[in-house]
Formats: C-alpha cells, sequence, structure tokens
C-alpha cells in the first residue's frame, strides 16, 4: 500500500543571516590539578576562532583562515593583553569572594560581543556572571549597569564613575567589534557563511511498555540554527515534545533531534516540521512503517528533496511565502 507522502515545501534562499562575534573569559578559583584558571575563547557565530588560557599563557589561532590572515604581532599583542585580564580576573574574583564570604571554587565569567543581522542593523552585548548567575549587564544605550544583587551594586558605582571607559566600551561594541566581525566574515567566507541543509530522518521506537515515540532526527546541518516542531492533525503541540541539545558532530556540521509520544489507540496523524536556512520541510508519519530516509540536495540553488518509500523515490515540492508557523527556535550551545 501507498504510505503517506512527506511534503517539501520551499522557499527562495537568502545568503543574508545573522553572524555574530563573541569572546568568552572564564575565571576559576582553586580550579584543581590541570585546570587552568582562567581560559579565553573566541567565536564566530559557532566556530572558535581564538584561544588563551593561564597555561599556554598565549593567544592563538583555532581557524586556519585566522592563522593565514593576521600577522604574528597581532598574537603578541593579544597575548600581552590577555595576560593582563588574566591577573584582573584574579583579582576581581578574589574580591567578590570576600564580599560573598565564599571560600573554595568558585567562577567569574566575561562575555562581550557583537551581532550583524540580516536586515544590516546591529546589537551589542557586554555581561559579567559570577558562579554561572548574571551579575552585572552593560546598558550601552544609557551607559549604565544593571546590578543584580547588593554585591553587583557596589561594582555599578565604581564602574559608573568612570564615564571614560564606558564610553570606549560603548564604541567598541558599536563599531570595532562590528568591524572585527566583518573582517573574520571575509576571512573564513568559504566556512562561515556556506550552508549545509540537513539530512533528515523519522521514526519510530518503543521507549517503554506500551508506549511508542515519535523521533524526527536531523543530520549534518550548518549553520546550527534550526526549527523543529511536531504537529498533531496539524496543530503544533510544543507542551508534548521532548528536545535533544543542538551538538556538533565532529565534522564541522550540527545535529539535533526532537520527539513526541504517539497515541497508539488514535488515528492522529502526526508530521514534524524542519526549517533549516529558509528552507520548510514537512515530514508525515506513516502509520505502519518504522523508518522514513531522507536525503536532500541542493540543485542549482533549490533544495530538492528524495524520499525513498518502500524502493520508490518520490519527489514531492511546492513553494510557500517566507513564515514559521509557530515553529520552536533552538538555540546553539555556546550563545
Amino acid at each position: 500500500f501507498l504510505l503517506p507522502l512527506v511534503v517539501v515545501v520551499m522557499v527562495k534562499h537568502s545568503d543574508s543571516r545573522t553572524h555574530s562575534l563573541r569572546y568568552f573569559r572564564l575565571g576559576i578559583s582553586d580550579p584543581g590539578h590541570g585546570v587552568p584558571e582562567f581560559i579565553s575563547v573566541g567565536y564566530v557565530d559557532s566556530q572558535p576562532i581564538t584561544t588563551y588560557d593561564s597555561v599556554t599563557r598565549q593567544k592563538e589561532p583555532r581557524a586556519p583562515w585566522m592563522a593565514e590572515n593576521l600577522a604574528p604581532d597581532h598574537w603578541e599583542r593579544y597575548t600581552q593583553l590577555l595576560r593582563g585580564w588574566q591577573q584582573t580576573f584574579k583579582v576581581e574574583l578574589k574580591r567578590l569572594q570576600r564580599h560573598y564570604n565564599h571560600s573554595g571554587s568558585h567562577t567569574y565569567q566575561r562575555m562581550i560581543g557583537c551581532e550583524l543581522l540580516e536586515d544590516g542593523s546591529t546589537t551589542g552585548f557586554l555581561q559579567y556572571a559570577y558562579d554561572g548567575q548574571d551579575f552585572l549587564i552593560f546598558n550601552k544605550d544609557s551607559l549604565s549597569w544593571l546590578a543584580v544583587d547588593n554585591v553587583a551594586h557596589t561594582v555599578k558605582r565604581a564602574w559608573e564613575a568612570n564615564q571614560h571607559e564606558l564610553r570606549y566600551q560603548k564604541n567598541w561594541l558599536e563599531k570595532e567589534c562590528i568591524a572585527w566581525l566583518k573582517r573574520f566574515l571575509e576571512y573564513g567566507n568559504d566556512t562561515l557563511q556556506r550552508t549545509e541543509p540537513p539530512l533528515v530522518r523519522v521514526n519510530r521506537k518503543e521507549t517503554f511498555p506500551g508506549v511508542t515515540t515519535l523521533f524526527c532526527k536531523a543530520y549534518s546541518f550548518y549553520p546550527p540554527e534550526i526549527y523543529m516542531t511536531w504537529m498533531k492533525n496539524g496543530e503544533e503541540i510544543v507542551q508534548e515534545m521532548d528536545y535533544g541539545d543542538i551538538l556538533p558532530s565532529g565534522d564541522g556540521t550540527y545535529q539535533t533531534w526532537a520527539s513526541v509520544e504517539l497515541d497508539p489507540k488514535s488515528s492522529n496523524l502526526y508530521s514534524c516540521h524542519v526549517e533549516h536556512c529558509g528552507v520548510h520541510m514537512v515530514l508525515q508519519v506513516p502509520q505502519e512503517s518504522e523508518t522514513i530516509p531522507l536525503v536532500m540536495k541542493a540543485v542549482s540553488g533549490s533544495i530538492i528533496l528524495v524520499i525513498m518509500l518502500a524502493g520508490v523515490g518520490v519527489l514531492v515540492w511546492r513553494r510557500r511565502p517566507r513564515e514559521q508557523n509557530g515553529a520552536m527556535y533552538l538555540p546553539t550551545p555556546d550563545r
């Protein structure tokens, strides 16, 4: 018998995409054997581009195109700056521990960066955390810090007294950060601007006696931002779904999954919706089939999904306006 068709809804692909540059710094008190007391990592989108830690005491490239395009004096200059940050973090973390009356191992974090959005607008952000909780958040428009507790308020008053530093941070977020981001996007264009559409598979599995779970799995996609949702009889069922993290596959691409428990006594029609870089797929679940293998290929700038059903290839596609139909966005680990 014929299985229900998997319908692929296509939209025109656009090269415009949101990109980000982020730098994370982490200080650890009493880190333990073999653990650096200070670490700094830079990312463009989800790709690590630079690293520094208190063991190597050197800022080093993590992407080949960074090493190829930046001269040795760049790495030496920023190595010296990060050695200064290492000492600053050590002093500030000890001060916070005194304020909180803490001893033992604690963490102090800083995240700074910017985004270049699809429409050409930009954003910038700078914030600190203590033991993984928000501590201070910079508002570049009002040149002020948002403090979350009394200890943070003490730091806030001291930092806001230095207006020159506040204006410097605002300028870095709005201008210098964006300039660096654009430069890095040019350096790593082949890697960062590429699009690899997901391979998608739907299968059913008996997870507990009498309980069948439907899994929608997406593999080998880049960039990591992806929309996935399950629908039952055309209605989204977010409260009934479970999600996996978006994880690196080890080859520069990503993978994730979404699942929902199937009511074996009902005749409900379930469908998995996947959207990636403007391409929207709707996978209707056959009532009896265990798996639906899917292979997606790029042809002349469009995406074609080839579905193998019982040894017969079926190709179904149509176009629709760019809408998201309430699909849920799964964030990346590092944002």
